[in-house]
């Protein structure tokens, strides 16, 4: 990441955050100047805001103590007291509020790790962990770490940064406990080592080791020792680093200035508005709906107004490739006719960075001659690999076309809906006890039965259904093609296989499924079984959800039908048919 990047990646960071929760033991919230340290059996405080813990969850996260204790732990030595006092003050002057958990009894340790905050750190930007609490050598802290990075909870995701501030003098050790405990729990992550600590690094969390003042540690790891007063400013550095790049830093920058005019907001949605919103809603049965896209709306007008895509200017985009192109092991490519990769000169490529507008026929290959290409789809293999090229197209593209899919992410309470744009896959007839794993094994085995539908009911047809007349829905088959075939849409099906699809059908390729209402709501919405949301029609046909796609994507397809439903045929001569001319 270039220097001009990391600046606008930290501006960022340093906007978004907002809240930080330390975890220690050992901390004084008076200053140490004037308060002695706590004992063992100090109790964390008179009023607890948390005083009623939840029930205890079972499971691994809940009983696994990573093999392997660290040397060097609190039983071997009485470690320092953490100045909260000069704490708060440091992450006052960057405009965070800074709190404290100090639990110094079995009780309280248990509660850490037993759901009793998960909302405090469900809301928290940063958690900021001792690794020895109350004697032992890390125990709680990694059950408490593993706890926070379960992703099936589906309720702690805000959380991107943990920072283990430690006394403990075997930095490289606490990462690599931790290491070990989260692979052997499934998690994808890699190692990371820079100037600014020791890392852990997943899809969608960090972990940093950084340790305390005071304590001797071998010559390798003594730059890693931050002081009180520097810890503010480190930890903002290590969550840019987590959300480093041009989209991430864009997407942060974004939900900031969300929350910086959450108050305008409100004023938008203000309580004199709700006698019209629920007359709305008693006279067509679509407020829910109807809400959603005015927020929507108004959070998009929301950051057009504040400028937010003014972020993504194209000095940053020069300096996000330049910093690309600085790896000297690394050589730009670009495919070129009949899907021959060409090498290209950086030189070339930098040199196009400066143009505007950009002339990609400038471009040229290792040697100095032109490349040849002259209609070019992507080129985003000049600043990686082929392989991550393709799949950084494939995902950008399945989140351009794409409202709601399978492996979106989202947490979600309500399945989805039968409407306009929904694609789904056609499967047999099936009894309620059918296991829906079969019908997707029938499926990926290529049979005949089962076919890629999109559903074409308008929007205001796929509400208000009676209850007791089940309605038609048309829908048009969806052809499967290859890459390099003309398609419209991405999608990644059940076991996350990429389909690609293409919506040309005709008229008569059309379908009318009828389907009933959702018990006393007044659509169709999708039942999950083993975890797959499907629909059943009226006559018993299984239908299995793969996605929704966005608005416009959608009315491209139906207007596209409406165009050919509309054609006009006229009985004329064949000569007059074609102009008169052979050819």
């Amino acid at each position: 990441m270039t220097e001009e990047l990391e600046h606008w990646s930290v501006g960022a960071a340093r906007h978004y955050l907002q809240t930080v929760v330390v975890v220690d033991d050992q901390v004084a919230i008076e200053s140490s100047e004037d308060v002695a340290a706590p004992e063992a059996d100090e109790i964390l405080g008179d009023i607890d805001p948390f005083a009623v813990p939840a029930e205890p969850e079972s499971g691994p996260a809940g009983e696994h103590v990573p093999s392997g204790a660290l040397p060097g732990g609190r039983n071997a030595r009485v470690e320092p007291d953490l100045d909260g006092a000069a704490l708060s003050e440091a992450f006052a002057g960057y405009g965070l509020v800074c709190g404290y958990l100090r639990p110094t009894t079995v009780e309280q340790l248990k509660a850490l790790t037993q759901g009793t905050y998960d909302r405090l750190f469900m809301r928290s930007d940063v958690l900021v962990l001792d690794w020895s609490l109350n004697g032992d050598t890390g125990q709680t802290t990694s059950r408490l770490v593993s706890r926070l990075v379960r992703t099936e909870q589906g309720k702690l995701g805000r959380l991107r940064l943990i920072c283990i501030y430690t006394n403990d003098p075997d930095l490289y050790g606490v990462r690599d406990v931790l290491g070990r405990m989260l692979r052997d729990e499934g998690h994808d992550l890699h190692e990371s080592e820079n100037g600014d600590g020791l890392g852990l690094v997943a899809r969608d969390f960090r972990i940093s080791v950084l340790g305390k003042v005071g304590v001797s540690r071998p010559s390798v790891t003594e730059a890693l020792a931050v002081p009180v007063a520097n810890l503010p400013e480190r930890i903002v550095r290590e969550f840019a680093q987590a959300v480093h790049g041009i989209l991430p830093g864009f997407a942060l920058k974004s939900l900031s200035l969300l929350r910086d005019n959450a108050p305008t907001l409100l004023q938008r949605f203000r309580s004199d508005l709700d006698p019209a919103f629920v007359s709305h809603d008693l006279l067509t049965g679509e407020g829910r709906r109807f809400a959603i896209q005015l927020i929507a709306r108004e959070v998009q007008s929301l950051l057009e107004s504040a400028g937010a895509g003014d972020m993504i200017s194209r000095e940053r985009i020069e300096s996000w490739a330049k910093g690309r192109l600085s790896d000297t092991s690394f050589v730009p490519t670009v495919q070129g006719k009949k899907s021959a990769i060409k090498n290209v000169s950086p030189d070339s490529v930098v040199e196009l960075l400066s143009q505007d507008p950009i002339d990609f026929s400038t471009l040229l290959d290792k040697n100095g001659g032109k490349l040849g290409v002259s209609n070019m789809a992507t080129v985003a293999s000049l600043f990686t690999t082929p392989e991550r090229a393709q799949a950084s197209e494939e995902e950008l593209g399945r989140l351009s076309c794409l409202s709601r899919g399978l492996h979106s992410g989202y947490s979600s309470e309500l399945e989805p809906t039968l409407q306009l744009g929904t694609i789904l896959v056609r499967g047999e007839e099936v009894s309620a006890e059918e296991s829906t794993d079969d019908l997707l094994e029938e499926f990926e085995r290529g049979d005949s039965t089962h076919e890629f539908l999109l559903c074409l009911q308008p929007l205001c047809d796929s509400e208000r259904l009676d209850m007791n007349k089940p309605r038609g829905f048309p829908m048009i088959p969806l052809s499967e093609v290859s890459l390099g075939k003309e398609f419209h849409f991405l999608a990644l099906d059940h076991r996350k296989r990429k389909r690609v699809l293409a919506g040309k059908a005709k008229p008569y390729d059309m379908i009318m499924v009828p389907f009933r209402r959702t018990g006393e709501e007044r659509v169709v919405r999708a039942v999950k079984r083993h975890s797959v949301p499907s629909f059943t029609s009226d006559t018993g046909e299984e239908f299995l959800w793969i996605g929704e796609l966005r608005p416009e994507h959608a009315l491209r397809v139906s207007h596209e039908m409406g165009r050919l439903i509309s054609r006009v045929g006229l009985d004329e001569s064949e000569w007059l048919r074609n102009d008169g001319l052979n050819r």
